[in-house]
């Protein structure tokens, strides 16, 4: 299947040089990327930050 995601070109080259480098393509590479992503609790990523929906307090100061 293919994906239709425009990505900076550079991060494109990239891609395209990691998954050279490990002798696959770059199809593959992201194929391996989300398989083996390291995911929270929440199913995120461990480096994406969450959002929290909390109101913070307001602080009379």
């Amino acid at each position: 299947m293919r994906l239709g995601y425009a990505i900076e070109e550079a991060d494109k080259l990239e891609l395209e040089r990691i998954a050279a480098k490990g002798g696959v393509s770059a199809a593959v590479f992201v194929e391996l990327m989300v398989r083996n992503l390291p995911l929270t609790a929440e199913g995120l990523p461990e480096w994406m930050p969450t959002t929290s929906n909390e109101e913070l307090p307001i602080n009379p100061d």
